[in-house]
């Protein structure tokens, strides 16, 4: 069970893969935008911000495609398989999936209530902001929620990129994890301009 979890891979990629990831970065991106959740980069979840429908769409699949072309162009280039761009792309969307339930968080506005109260306790920047014991838990839980759900993403993208592009050991967790490094920047640039363009 954890290793489906983990690795679903071994057994769906391809245009399989690839029609059921952009279904969930579809789904995401809707229930993100009803919800007040988004992505800013390629692994971040921010609640509290509620964004358009085409605005949080253009996100997700600019963190999508970005992560994706940055992986490609390191299995092309350090692989010594053939490697398939569907296959990248294609598993890539598909371990997107615990974002799914990460549009969800901003359904509830303990996270955000909570993220004002400490402002305001701390700093006291904003305005007072009154909230319960049951609320503070339920934040914590939530942030508990969202850092495991942040790490079950970055463990199915490594999967991911593994088995599509048959780089094993610590060189693929290095090449995997430079190459994140460099997804994460450019996905809060390329998201800044397509927004730009398109709101």
């Amino acid at each position: 069970m954890i290793k489906t979890l983990t690795n679903p891979f071994r057994y769906v990629a391809g245009f399989r893969s690839l029609l059921i990831g952009l279904s969930l970065v579809v789904a995401t991106s809707f229930i993100g935008h009803l919800s007040g959740t988004f992505f800013p980069d390629v692994i971040s979840v921010k609640v509290g911000y509620t964004p358009t429908l085409l605005e949080s769409l253009v996100n997700n699949l600019c963190n999508w495609f970005t992560i994706s072309a940055i992986l490609y162009v390191a299995a092309i280039t350090f692989s010594k398989s053939k490697v398939r761009l569907v296959d990248i792309f294609g598993t890539q969307a598909l371990a997107r999936a615990p974002y799914l339930i990460a549009s969800c968080l901003g359904l509830s506005d303990a996270t955000d209530k909570f993220g004002k109260y400490i402002l305001w306790e701390n700093l006291r920047m904003g305005s007072p902001v009154s909230i319960s014991n049951s609320e503070i838990a339920l934040a914590i839980a939530l942030m508990v929620l969202t850092i495991m759900l942040t790490i079950w993403l970055i463990v199915l993208m490594y999967n991911a990129f593994k088995e599509s592009s048959n780089i094993k050991g610590n060189r693929s967790i290095l090449i995997y994890t430079v190459s994140l490094l460099i997804a994460v920047v450019l996905s809060i640039l390329l998201s800044k301009g397509v927004n730009s363009l398109v709101l």
